[in-house]
């Protein structure tokens, strides 16, 4: 695909999801058949449920891995069958450190398994460390680890956050009480270790897209460890502004690579918002497409940037497709 087959401007109406005005109706013609796997999105039952499987069926996403609430996964199951896994969560909302809340978690992992979850999820990013005082090394998650491990479970791991969060002025700027970016890996190191050889999936591209080398030198010591794409303006920004090293770095890790979006089904979303997150997916693996970003980012350059990877379609079919199915998708 050329870097001028899906950019021109149409008079959409122009929104923090499309700030160019494109049809996202008019899906690009893709690089590789076959279906396509988003290990990682959250699905609600929500009025704008369907909008999201539209442009989902629009895109040629076949499964859909989601971190759906307990009590939601039955009705989405029925209402959609055959689109999705689910991932095993907690009730985050009511999240306490607490034996109480443990207990809780532990049954909710053993529902999830009878109604077919593979995988759950620790999502252990700074505020954990500072609203809780928790990290993965810490004695309330050893039970839920173990828990896991009887269950049968694999594990995905929500790890660090944008690099911008931690600088001066940022959110996590108090590192006394969050934590330095690097400081945030010592849990995950603990975590695979702990599991091994049982898969780990690392969100957000590891939650270090910025630091690729980093991020080399935890693929070549854990081989359980597989990262995906999803956090989409968090990691087309990353990849924006090194598209050389973010090339060479997807080549090279091309089986331990899987695609995701996180988008996120809420009732304020529209067709926009969901299909603008799989159109920019599309053209950052699928294009050469160097330009403006359609999707608003305020921690961004300005205007946002998307730089194409065109990756070879061999590639592409691993990313889309062939490593989720063999980690059980």
């Amino acid at each position: 695909m050329s870097s001028h087959d899906a950019d021109t401007p149409t008079s959409a109406r122009r929104t923090p999801a499309n700030r160019l005005g494109l049809d996202y109706r008019a899906v690009p013609a893709r690089r590789v058949g076959g279906r396509i796997v988003d290990v990682h999105t959250h699905v609600h039952n929500t009025p704008s449920t369907p909008a999201f499987f539209e442009a989902a069926d629009r895109y040629h996403i076949g499964k859909i891995v989601s971190m759906t609430p307990l009590d939601q996964v039955d009705l989405l199951r029925t209402s959609y069958p055959g689109r999705l896994d689910f991932i095993a969560i907690p009730r985050w909302r009511e999240m306490k450190n607490s034996a109480e809340f443990g207990r809780q978690w532990l049954g909710d992992l053993e529902a999830f398994r009878e109604k077919g979850a593979r995988r759950m999820k620790f999502w252990v990013a700074p505020p954990l460390r500072g609203e809780h005082g928790l990290t993965l090394q810490a004695p309330f998650f050893q039970p839920l680890i173990r828990q896991g491990l009887d269950l049968g479970y694999d594990f995905m791991v929500h790890v660090g956050d944008p690099s911008e969060w931690f600088e001066r002025g940022g959110r996590y700027a108090d590192a006394a009480r969050y934590g330095t970016k690097r400081e945030q890996y010592p849990q995950l190191e603990h975590l695979l270790e702990t599991v091994a050889p049982r898969t780990v999936i690392a969100a957000h591209m590891g939650g270090s897209v910025e630091d690729l080398p980093f991020l080399q030198t935890l693929l070549d010591r854990y081989p359980n460890l597989h990262l995906d794409t999803s956090a989409t303006k968090w990691v087309v920004r990353g990849v924006a502004r090194q598209p050389e090293a973010a090339r060479d770095f997807v080549l090279r890790n091309q089986d331990r690579l899987l695609f995701g979006s996180d988008l996120v089904v809420a009732a304020s979303y529209d067709f926009d918002h969901y299909a603008s997150r799989y159109w920019v997916h599309q053209m950052l693996w699928e294009s050469d497409r160097r330009g403006e970003s359609p999707i608003e980012d305020a921690d961004a350059d300005d205007p946002p940037r998307l730089a194409g990877l065109a990756l070879p379609p061999e590639v592409l079919r691993k990313l889309y497709d062939e490593n989720a199915t063999r980690l059980g998708y």
